[in-house]
Formats: C-alpha cells, sequence, structure tokens
C-alpha cells in the first residue's frame, strides 16, 4: 500500500489497481482486477421550444470571429432550429474554460472553430475527452471532382479510439528525474468500442470494416483487440465483411488502393496518422470535418481551419460546412443536413467556386456567401 501514495489521485481512478487488498478512493471501493468507471456528470438535453442550443467554442483571433459569424449566419438563413451559445478562449488559456464545459455538459453538442493544432490544444482537446469520455473519432472523408484526388469514388469512414491508451494522459513521475506513462488496456472498453464500431456500420449500411493492428509487435495489448473483436463480429453475426489488415499493409493500401476501403477502425495509437494519410489522399485536411463522440456527448471540428497555402488570416470554409452538416445530422435534422451538403457540392464542383489552395481565385468568405445566396433565393 506505501506504493500507491506514489499515484496521483486521478490516476488511480482510472487504472487497474492490481492489488491483493482493496483501497478506496475518494469514496469509491476498488478491488483487485477491477477497472474504475469513468464519471461523467450527465444533464438532460438542452432544447427549448423544438431548437436546439449547441455550443460554440472560436478562438479570439480573427478566423474565430469570422467562423463565427459564419456558422450563425448560416444557420439563421438555412432557417435551422439550432441556437449558438459562444464561448471565446484565449491563446495563453492551459485550459478550457469552466464555463465552456458547464456549457457541453448542459447542452450535449459543441462545435469548434479555430482550432490550433499545436501542443497545448492539442492537451485542451485530450483533457475534455477524458472529461466528458469523448471516446469515439469519426472521420469520413470522400473523393471530390476536381480537388486532387487522383482515385474515383473514394469513400472511407475512420474510427478511432479518442481517450484510451497513449490519448488517456496517465502519466507520473515515480522519483525525480523519470517519468511512467502508462497505457492501460481493458476489455471492457474494447468491447464498447467495437460495439460502436459494428453498430455503426450496420446502422450506415457499409459493407466491409478493417481494423488495423499491429499483432505482431504487441502480441498482448493488440492481440487482446484482435480476440474481442473476432468474439463480437461472431456473437453479432453483421451483414457486412470484417477483416484485419496489419497497420503498414493498411497504409500501403490507403495510399495505393483506398477503394479498398469502407470503415477504417484502429486504436488510438495509429488512427492520426491513418486519417491523416487517408485525408491526403482524398484532397486534403481542409475539405473534411471530424466527430467526436461519447454516449451523451458529441463535438464537431474542422480537420483543419485555416488553408495551408495562403495567410493564417485566411479561412478554409469547407470543414466549418461539413462539421455544421454533422452536426445536424447528429440532431436528426437530416433534411437540413442534406440541403447544405447538396449546397456545398454545387458550390464546389458546379459552380467551380474553389479557393486558391484548390486552384481558384475565391476566399473561403466568397464561398460562404455564395452557398447563403442560394439559400436565401430558394425561400422566395
Amino acid at each position: 500500500m506505501q506504493f500507491l501514495r506514489k499515484f496521483p489521485v486521478n490516476l488511480l481512478k482510472r487504472i487497474n489497481c492490481r492489488f491483493n487488498s482493496n483501497i478506496e478512493v475518494q469514496g469509491h471501493d476498488y478491488v483487485k482486477t477491477d477497472f474504475p468507471p469513468r464519471f461523467v456528470k450527465v444533464l438532460p438535453p438542452s432544447k427549448y421550444g423544438g431548437e436546439y442550443f449547441v455550443t460554440l467554442l472560436t478562438g479570439t483571433s480573427n478566423i474565430g470571429k469570422q467562423g463565427a459569424h459564419f456558422i450563425k449566419h448560416l444557420f439563421e438563413v438555412a432557417k435551422v432550429p439550432v441556437a449558438f451559445e459562444r464561448i471565446e478562449v484565449g491563446p495563453n488559456e492551459t485550459e478550457y474554460p469552466r464555463e465552456y464545459v458547464q456549457s457541453v455538459q448542459r447542452n450535449r453538442h459543441a462545435i469548434h472553430v479555430d482550432l490550433q493544432h499545436d501542443p497545448d490544444e492539442k492537451q485542451k482537446q485530450l483533457m475534455l475527452n477524458n472529461d466528458l469520455d469523448l471516446y469515439m473519432c469519426i472521420i469520413h472523408l470522400n473523393s471530390i471532382e476536381g480537388y486532387r484526388c487522383k482515385y474515383p469514388d473514394v469513400d472511407i469512414t475512420v474510427l478511432m479510439q479518442n481517450n484510451a491508451g497513449n490519448f488517456s494522459k496517465l502519466e507520473y513521475t515515480p522519483v525525480p528525474g523519470m517519468v511512467e506513462t502508462l497505457k492501460i488496456v481493458h476489455q471492457r472498453y474494447i468491447r464498447r468500442y467495437f460495439h460502436f464500431v459494428f453498430h455503426y456500420a450496420m446502422e450506415n449500411s457499409h459493407k466491409k470494416v478493417t481494423f488495423g493492428h499491429q499483432e505482431f509487435e504487441f502480441p498482448i495489448s493488440d492481440g487482446l483487440y484482435n480476440k474481442i473483436a473476432l468474439q463480437m463480429y461472431e456473437e453479432m453475426k453483421p451483414d457486412f465483411e470484417f477483416e484485419l489488415m496489419p497497420i503498414h499493409d493498411l497504409v500501403r493500401r490507403i495510399v495505393m488502393k483506398p477503394n479498398h476501403f469502407d470503415v477504417i477502425c484502429t486504436t488510438d495509437r495509429y488512427g492520426t496518422f491513418v486519417a491523416s494519410i487517408a485525408s491526403a489522399v482524398c484532397g486534403g485536411a481542409s475539405l473534411f470535418s471530424s466527430t467526436e463522440r461519447g454516449d451523451h456527448h458529441a463535438v464537431f471540428k474542422p480537420l483543419q481551419t485555416r488553408l495551408s497555402v495562403t495567410d493564417a488570416n485566411v479561412l478554409s470554409p469547407y470543414g466549418i460546412m461539413r462539421a455544421s452538416i454533422d452536426l445536424l445530422r447528429y440532431l436528426g435534422e437530416k433534411d437540413c443536413a442534406k440541403v447544405l451538403y447538396d449546397e456545398l457540392m454545387t458550390t464546389m464542383i458546379c459552380r467551380d467556386i474553389r479557393t486558391r489552395e484548390f486552384g481558384g481565385c475565391d476566399s473561403g468568405e466568397y464561398v460562404i456567401c455564395d452557398i447563403v445566396n442560394r439559400l436565401k433565393c430558394k425561400q422566395f
């Protein structure tokens, strides 16, 4: 028991404490081989008078203000039953403000604009994922005609763990000068992960699910993933094909033959670079969005906010539009989501209005304004 005192309390709450005697952490008794559950505060859904309330997180930069204006104006013109609660986060804050976490707990839905892709921002996102138990990250990637995708008809959905393993931030300093990082793999959370993956594939009529692993290098941890995945596949007997593929073969096929894949699911260790490679094959990260989901909360964000070949103050509209569409689908407003998606594709393909990143000469503001103007015309 003396060894337990070296662990932080929040670490003890979330790791498997293998000791002969029971221990008590903040009033909860954990026995040997028990895995403490994550405690998430859940409030009733925030919907009043048929209108959804959504938290809108923006930065204090021009992109944050511009993105917030675009989203609010777009939803207002489209007459979508969504009201936003906007919260700004300064660049020097080490974590998201408490009012933001409380707002997401209250509203259950949030959309991010002006993401800073730096280590500090990543740390804040990991803290939020752990606090709200956002254990799944969903990224839908598809080829768009004329937007740098060399392969036609590519349609890939990447499902990755979001707050397990390396992303769970289980590290501590037992003695000065030494840091231990723990990667905890537990069958309860593995089964929850594959339960989500298989049901997602069935609900969206997918034909194939591919799980990327490294069982040869990590025979115990990745081997447990493979074992549980095959067991659940046999138990559920879904109407899609399931295959296991080493991660190096998976990456090679994404680059050489992306049409082979329908749904790719991976652990936290490989999900980030699999999504990065797949988005690059499909045209670029700024074209797409991601959704971080738990059992009760969901956060929507663009994969990349800024255009990669333009000034830092120029906004990329595509990811923001896709994140807004994902939000509407999640809320059950599928008709509104379809209208916005059709208008986005009309602007990008039929009217050939594109930003400089993709060979055009238009600004992100002009792309949004074109969509807004056509939505206004349809109302008359």
